[in-house]
């Protein structure tokens, strides 16, 4: 069923969790059912058979090198017997009744795998085989029933998956001894392109997995392919492939398709027909972002319609289901729309922008940065990460000192970002470690009777005590480290000028991810002169934007965040659009609605329109905040 709603109550759903065993993964070697177990030390041949109910003979038939003996570390297969299987339990119906509280089920459809099962639900693939342990995940059949843990629903990234993928494959390799190796199969690989690559025939390789036909081979199945020197090509590395980025030489087939996008205008006091599709609700979990950014769209149309725009919106919840948005596409009502707003998820927006390119409907894409998508049709309110730091990159030419902080955890994904933003120009590294403020009270009490103490390892006024202006890059992977960082230069800075001391002029350049945290103290952005790139900026000071709060407010009982002003900036850019300037492609437009201003420019690979406006926003010592 289609799930095209109106505005509605959604109910959330809260379930638990379970632990499994860090040192075992359940794999499928040949049709065989096996726990690969990682040795640690102390384990024996014998303590091993005793916990899995196996006799030594079993253990050393499925690991002949066991007979050289046990090393910790070492990866050995444990065999699936009866004893290990737990539907024999005398207890089925109690844990019949408890796999109805922790898990959904799932009927397998033509064409899933594992890994599509689970990047629908955001679950972990690991725990979907583990929860699944009776069914091969190399050949799910359909109409097969897949547990999915409720718990987990909504937590895993298509990235943790793939990750996960990789290692279940190093882990297989790890106990096979045949003339044959595993592949996780990508996006846009066939049964014959795998053929070439690792020099066989697709009937060699249809045999080699027990295949039926070409059809068989998935983006997401761990494959068997020839093990030989004489393969055309060797597997890359987990950091060199991904299995949703496409080689070199598919990614230009699929440029080469891009079709330029022809609008037509709608005529004045014409009705636009707009669709908006959201993951209002992710495994019956209510998705507020999202919500949020619907109630800003309708604000918007409504304010729209006062202005003479008139708008009718179909709301679709396509939570984060493939099979949902393939029903609402086969549906044929997307057809009569002028205007399509969503998905927000790139994977199930790249067949609703290739049915609406057919139908020459524009697509907005409001939230993600798209990296695999080719249509002329599609209109990107994100900025592409590549124009991030433009507006900053004077603040990284060797003017002035760079000093990188770093404390338990770090963000690796900045830390990457900061180092090509760097490159060659010179910095220093700290390693900040808290120390509890009553430590720090003792250290200063001795250091008063005239002991010598050392230094506190949380004091950061060393590196304010320079000549040289500096910017300070924090790498903080947690909101309380970024706070209390954040703290500690505050407060060395105060330290300083109350001793009459120099301290340097500073700034921090701070992650944008900092926005979204809910706890951190907001004064110390302005205390340590923070600097961040944003898309998402709002300046609530002013009256368009207190306009709007007050509306939304009235109508929702709530400030509206930042997912809200999108919505309603979403709505007030692309209707009135439609009516003029939909032809030109909206390219050397600007606009300026709540957030940051929005100029759209033509991917020259890709064809998408994408938004180039970054903001800088600068968090003021005397309190105020600038934009540039």
């Amino acid at each position: 069923m289609i799930k095209r709603i109106g505005i509605t109550a959604i109910a959330i759903v809260l379930s638990s969790g379970a632990l499994f065993a860090q040192n075992e993964q359940i794999v499928y070697i040949d049709g065989a059912k096996y726990t690969v177990y990682t040795v640690v030390k102390g384990d024996t041949l014998y303590s091993l058979s005793k916990k899995y109910g196996l006799t030594i003979d079993q253990l050393t038939e499925a690991n002949p090198t066991l007979a050289e003996g046990l090393k910790a570390g070492q990866n050995i297969k444990i065999p699936h017997v009866k004893a290990l299987d737990k539907s024999s339990d005398k207890s089925s119906k109690k844990i019949a009744k408890r796999n109805k509280k922790l898990f959904r089920n799932y009927i397998v459809r033509k064409g899933d795998t594992m890994y599509s099962i689970a990047r629908i639900y955001g679950v972990s693939v690991a725990t979907l085989i583990a929860d699944n342990s009776d069914i091969d995940p190399a050949h799910l059949a359909v109409g097969a029933n897949i547990r999915i843990r409720r718990s987990e629903i909504g937590t895993v990234t298509e990235q943790d998956n793939r990750a996960q993928l990789e290692q279940q494959k190093r882990t297989m390799e790890s106990v096979t001894t045949d003339s044959y190796s595993y592949h996780v199969v990508h996006s846009g690989e066939d049964a014959k392109s795998i053929a070439s690559r690792f020099g066989t025939t697709v009937k060699k390789l249809l045999a080699l997995n027990g295949f039926t036909s070409e059809a068989d081979v998935r983006e997401g199945l761990i494959i068997k392919v020839p093990k030989t020197s004489d393969a055309k090509s060797i597997e890359k590395t987990d950091e060199q492939t991904s299995i949703d980025k496409p080689t070199t030489e598919e990614s230009k087939k699929e440029q080469d398709r891009v079709v330029k996008a022809t609008f037509k205008a709608l005529i004045p006091n014409e009705r636009a027909e707009v669709a908006l599709m959201l993951p209002l609700t992710t495994a019956e979990r209510r998705q507020q972002n999202f919500i949020d950014f619907y109630q800003g769209f309708l604000l918007g149309a409504d304010q729209l319609r006062l202005n003479g725009y008139q708008s009718h919106i179909h709301l679709y919840n396509t939570a984060h289901d493939s099979s949902r948005v393939a029903d609402i596409i086969e549906s044929g009502e997307l057809k009569g729309m002028n205007l399509i707003v969503g998905p927000v998820y790139e994977d199930t927006l790249i067949p609703v922008t290739r049915y609406a390119e057919k139908h020459s409907i524009p697509v907005v894409s409001p939230l993600a940065n798209l990296t695999q998508t080719t249509a002329s049709n599609l209109f990107q309110m994100s900025p592409r990460p590549s124009s991030k730091y433009d507006k900053v990159k004077s603040l990284f030419d060797g003017s002035q000192r760079i000093v990188i902080i770093s404390s338990d955890t770090v963000d690796k994904d900045y830390e990457n970002e900061i180092m090509q933003l760097i490159g060659q120009t010179p910095y220093i590294t700290h390693k900040y470690v808290y120390e509890h403020p009553s430590v720090i009270e003792k250290r200063e009490k001795a250091r008063a009777e005239g002991a010598e103490v050392a230094p506190s390892p949380s004091d950061l006024s060393p590196l304010l005590e320079s000549d040289q202006n500096t910017l300070f890059i924090v790498l903080g992977g947690t909101e309380v480290e970024v706070d209390r960082i954040l703290a500690a230069l505050a407060s060395a800075n105060i330290s300083l000028k109350s001793r009459s001391m120099k301290a340097a002029p500073y700034m921090v350049f701070g992650n944008n991810k900092w926005n979204r945290y809910r706890n951190i103290d907001r004064a110390l952005f302005f205390s340590n002169n923070v600097i961040m790139l944003s898309t998402y900026h709002t300046d609530r000071t002013v009256e368009p934007v207190r306009k709007f709060s007050a509306e939304y407010i009235k109508a929702f009982g709530s400030m509206p965040s930042l997912y809200a002003y999108r919505g309603y900036d979403a709505a007030t850019i692309f209707i009135p659009t439609l009516y003029d300037k939909i032809e030109s492609g909206l390219i050397n437009e600007l606009f300026t609605p709540l957030q940051t201003p929005y100029s759209f420019t033509e991917d020259e690979q890709s064809g998408v329109r994408v938004n180039s406006e970054w903001i800088r926003i600068n968090y003021n010592s005397n309190f105020t905040i600038t934009t540039e």
